[in-house]
């Protein structure tokens, strides 16, 4: 009987510390300058803030994870442990199609 007691203690231990990390456990994702901006713009907006500058960064391991604002506000940028790490993406200005369409559109030209 206590063997059973201590079977069913396991595995009811191992169910919640599984729904605990699947579900609950969180990380902080690293922000970039323009998810910063964004974030920035988004909370003057939707709370009426007045502060002209952020007034302090927050970083975890040399990386940018969020910001405090002179009205208190504080955001920090967080994900699940189990979610993928989202890698920045760096853009030159065009995508690869557009410029695909824009070599093809001088081609025509040159043609004609």
């Amino acid at each position: 009987m206590l063997l059973y007691l201590l079977i069913w203690g396991f595995w009811l231990t191992l169910a919640v510390y599984g729904f605990w990390y699947f579900f609950i456990a969180k990380t902080f994702q690293p922000l970039t300058l323009d998810d910063l901006a964004l974030t920035w713009r988004l909370h003057k907006q939707q709370t009426g803030c007045t502060t002209s500058r952020v007034h302090s960064l927050l970083t975890r391991n040399n990386e940018v994870v969020g910001f405090k604002c002179e009205c208190g506000y504080e955001f920090q940028q967080e994900r699940l442990i189990t979610q993928r790490v989202r890698k920045p993406s760096v853009s030159f200005g065009c995508s690869e199609t557009s410029r695909s369409f824009k070599s093809s559109v001088r081609k025509l030209e040159e043609k004609s």
